[in-house]
């Protein structure tokens, strides 16, 4: 975990050095929303990151005076080993840190997504009030060992309703591939709600899609896409039997693939989401990924059984449910207030039926939060040699990417850390440098000093070498890869 100074009633950073008494006057609940600001450009959310301390200094190194307000958060996105037994302060911190990306839109979700949030945050606040009736932590008779062994179960989930389904071990499926007739549409195309979607033979292998205009499939394809890196949106309304998959590849046009049924749509619209992460058809993960979107479309399913039920229970109105507290000002805006507290208890209410702990509720809301498409990515203004203008540097824990300052932010070049050979600091001239493949780019930061840029690629390439959550921690190798020498 690491510290960010204090923020004033904009959302906007203060530094360390500079006087803060005008914020330590905010109440709890004040603080929970200091940083949470409608619509935040990629310039102000890049200065965000401006205002991180040296995590190699002393806060005292650093000027920080008595009376002076930090905003504790973690500066990686990589939670290793979370623990609902050991590591409830470690998921207290997060989640609340999740539900300010989520209101924030630092991550941006689709409506029905943001109203799974909110619906997952009401349900932690029902559950401190009423928290569930727990067994004892050690039965009569249990000796040491035994507790240990039931611990090692609940980690590795064999307790957990929601994961029964994987107490068998769940290896790859390396000949897994999906073949299918879908129809294929370009919705730039012009009169694109007027022109019929063409049939075509679809086939995934791997990450890779292809289809072929001869139905048999006989001759090479017609169209290849690898989906890595790819974003993926699925459209789905019930009601009028309607599934469609649209798919933008890194600096191409968008386009789509529509499907017959829900279950056609759930398999490949899973496959495509673990390939846009680079992970393929064959990994253990896919038929889980599969559950989460087909909960997602069974939301959509009873979402009319729900309205025709909303009439039998109490009206609540926005005084007991503050709307602006679960939904972000982008979607409060398309709803009343009260007619959005419904939705938020609809999709509650669309909750699995069983009694889970605050700990474990917010641990599912994490969850969801790192599976979001633009889950985890900090932004830097950043000028390459040769270039001619800004660019936006993205970094994350797989990755890093440059983008266009300029909306819609069109993704330029990735780098995968597993790639990178070296990199280093001009500490004089603040440019770092480093080397992908035999190639070598340079760039300085004009929104944040170079050292915080060096700290996330050092702190990334240090959890990407770390092959064990559970083994202890090599801090001299950390600090040796994010310290520098200045």
């Amino acid at each position: 975990m690491n510290t960010l100074p204090g923020a004033n009633a904009n959302g906007e950073p203060l530094s360390p050095h500079g006087s803060v008494a005008n914020v330590c006057q905010l109440t709890p609940d004040e603080i929970d929303h200091i940083d949470i600001k409608e619509g935040k450009t990629m310039d102000e959310r890049a200065m965000m990151n401006a205002g991180w301390l040296d995590s190699s200094k002393s806060l005292m190194e650093q000027d920080v005076q008595e009376g002076d307000m930090l905003l504790l958060r973690f500066k990686y996105f990589a939670f290793l080993d979370l623990n609902k037994q050991r590591d409830e302060a470690r998921i207290n911190a997060l989640f609340h840190q999740a539900i300010r990306s989520v209101l924030s839109e630092d991550v941006v979700p689709t409506e029905s997504e943001c109203l799974e949030f909110a619906a997952l945050q009401f349900a932690v606040e029902q559950a401190v009030r009423n928290p569930p009736k727990l067994a004892p932590a050690i039965a009569p008779g249990r000796d040491d060992l035994d507790s240990a062994l039931a611990d090692l179960e609940v980690s590795l989930g064999a307790n957990d309703p929601d994961l029964e389904k994987l107490n068998n071990t769940v290896l790859p499926n390396y000949n897994r591939e999906l073949q299918a007739n879908l129809k294929f549409k370009k919705p730039n195309k012009i009169f694109f709600f007027l022109a019929k979607p063409k049939m075509h033979k679809f086939t995934f292998r791997d990450t890779t899609m292809s289809f072929f205009k001869d139905s048999a499939a006989s001759g090479p394809p017609d169209f290849v896409q690898d989906l890595k890196d790819c974003t993926i949106v699925p459209e789905v309304d019930i009601r009028k039997h309607k599934y469609i998959l649209h798919i933008k590849p890194p600096g191409g046009k968008e386009y789509c693939v529509l499907f017959a049924d829900k279950e056609e749509f759930c398999q490949w619209t899973a496959a495509c989401r673990l390939a846009s992460k680079g992970k393929p058809i064959s990994d253990s993960t896919y038929d889980s990924e599969i559950d989460i979107v087909k909960t997602m479309a069974n939301m959509q399913e009873h979402s009319q059984t729900l309205k025709l039920n909303r009439n039998k229970r109490t009206a609540i109105t926005s005084d007991e449910i503050k709307t602006e507290d679960f939904v972000s000002a982008r979607v409060g805006r398309k709803h009343r207030p009260e007619q959005l507290a419904n939705l938020i208890l609809d999709a509650h209410n669309m909750l699995p039926r069983r009694d889970h702990t605050a700990t474990e509720l917010r641990l599912n809301y994490i969850l969801k939060w790192e599976r979001l498409m633009d889950f985890g990515i900090s932004y830097f203004i950043v000028k390459f040699d040769k270039a001619k203008k800004e660019e936006l540097l993205g970094i994350s824990r797989t990755h890093m990417s440059k983008f266009d300052l300029a909306p819609p932010h069109e993704l330029l070049k990735t780098w995968h850390w597993t790639s990178l050979q070296s990199w280093n600091v001009n500490w004089e001239i603040k440019k770092l440098t480093f080397n992908v493949d035999g190639d070598s780019h340079s760039f300085e930061c004009n929104s944040s000093e170079i050292k915080i840029v060096h700290e996330y690629i050092g702190g990334y390439i240090f959890l990407t070498l770390r092959k064990e959550s559970d083994t202890e921690l090599d801090k001299e190798m950390f600090y040796k890869l994010t310290g520098g020498w200045q």
